[in-house]
């Protein structure tokens, strides 16, 4: 079997017995937190612009959209919830971005379909697993991919949507070959876009493509059947020949899964995953040594020149470019002892106390670090004080991370500042009994009801 078929063998077929609990209960950990961080951005001015596109745009109600409850068609949901799922920058990272694409995608369809929530997280572990199997499969090429300006996200999206979309369509196999190769055709997002909000878009549109894909298989339609191997495929049109190994597609398909390891990183910061090790450090240097800015002469933050392809402004103006500086996160977390939604404004980002400490921050390249995963994304600390020596941090797993996870309280009080924003606190707890118990949910219109502002059959 080729690589098409053997994923969407993969995703058809799988039984639910045979998802290990502790990847189901993975997938529910992410189901929660990407829908905190959508309620979140469900009330910022992006998103209700989407929002507003998403009502003017009319279709069958089918599917909701978390916050605001506008009701419309699975397409264009699994759109404007993409959107908001990856619009602050707070979504879960690892594998680049699969959440965003997947939830969206899978939740409009089970809502449509009254699917159960066991459905739902079944759906989810699939798609995550086509994720990580694309993504593996050229990882030693991607930093080529994102300095050409692909970003990974949308382009392993696409597909991972569609298996999630497809599976709780119930696609057979060749059905669901169909729904990974048409959505695979709109692969694309682009790195340009990073700081500002149309990188939200990129999830938003590989959730559409996802359940576009899906949806036409599910009315017979068809399309070549090697879209991911073939000579003018996914991986040659994207990476290049040479720049991929197949084999890894099916290695130990079934049997390993990604959810659980190499897993995903909960973000504490609303910002790149790229900044995560360095405001660690800064953070935990601030309180091991009681440091304040004005005790601070000025800071150095190391890192492989290869990261500054992603996070790559210096000393922005604008807040949401600041969530892609690696000057811009360390000052705020230095000059107040946190990094969160409010970091991010454009005043904050213009205030004079904020463009002092800017000014203190040098980044440090280090090309000689070499070209090894870890290398490209350590960020040790160095803060020189004014009256003592420096002091330095290294964060090799930054909190949230699969090797240095959240605590319970730690994931529900992200989510609760999250949610919070978006409806009444007594409705949040009552989402979080939701979230958490979602294998007991019997229709998902009812875990939506609890997660948008006014329910709506």
């Amino acid at each position: 079997m080729r690589a098409t078929a053997i994923l969407a063998q993969f995703a058809a077929t799988t039984p639910p017995g045979a998802i290990p609990e502790e990847a189901r209960a993975a997938a529910g950990r992410h189901l929660l937190d990407c829908a905190g961080v959508s309620l979140a951005a469900s009330v910022e001015p992006p998103g209700l612009m989407a929002a507003q596109v998403v009502r003017e745009a009319g279709g069958t109600p089918e599917a909701r959209l978390l916050g605001s409850g506008i009701s419309t068609s699975a397409l264009e949901s699994a759109w404007g919830n993409g959107v908001l799922a990856h619009l602050l920058d707070f979504d879960d990272t690892g594998f680049s971005h699969p959440t965003a694409c997947i939830l969206p995608a899978a939740l409009a369809v089970a809502e449509r379909r009254h699917a159960t929530g066991q459905e739902l997280v079944a759906a989810l572990v699939v798609g995550f697993e086509v994720f990580e199997r694309l993504a593996v499969s050229a990882r030693p090429h991607e930093p080529a991919l994102r300095a050409r300006g692909y970003h990974p996200t949308s382009i392993y999206g696409c597909p991972a949507a569609a298996a999630a979309a497809g599976r709780l369509l119930g696609l057979d196999p060749g059905q669901m070959g169909v729904a990974l190769g048409l959505a695979a055709a709109n692969a694309g997002g682009l790195t340009q876009h990073f700081g500002t909000w149309g990188k939200g878009v990129h999830a938003g549109n590989a959730a559409r493509a996802g359940i576009t894909g899906a949806l036409l298989a599910a009315k017979g339609y068809s399309c070549d059947a090697e879209v991911l191997e073939g000579p003018y495929g996914f991986f040659n049109a994207i990476h290049g020949q040479g720049n991929y190994d197949l084999s890894l597609i099916g290695d130990r398909l079934g049997q390993h899964w990604a959810i659980v390891e190499p897993g995903l990183t909960i973000k504490r910061y609303p910002a790149c995953g790229g900044v995560l090790r360095a405001v660690d450090a800064a953070l935990a240097l601030r309180e091991e040594h009681r440091i304040t800015v004005e005790r601070v002469e000025r800071i150095e933050v190391e890192t492989h020149p290869d990261l500054l392809n992603t996070v790559r402004f210096v000393a922005p103006l604008e807040g949401f470019r600041g969530k892609f500086s690696l000057d811009y996160c360390v000052a705020a977390a230095v000059l107040d002892g946190r990094l969160d939604l409010d970091s991010f404004t454009d005043a904050y980002a213009g205030s004079p106390r904020m463009r002092s400490a800017l000014a203190m921050v040098k980044v440090v390249h280090r090309p000689e670090w070499g070209d090894s995963w870890f290398a490209r994304r350590q960020n040790p600390v160095t803060i020189y004080l004014r009256d003592g020596g420096p002091v330095r941090k290294e964060v090799e797993h930054p909190r949230g991370s699969p090797r240095n996870p959240m605590t319970r309280d730690e994931r529900l009080d992200k989510y609760r500042g999250c949610a919070g924003r978006a409806l009444p606190s007594s409705q949040v707890e009552r989402s979080i009994d939701l979230l958490e118990g979602v294998e007991k949910v019997d229709d998902v219109c009812a875990l939506v009801d609890g997660l948008v502002v006014a329910p709506v059959r």
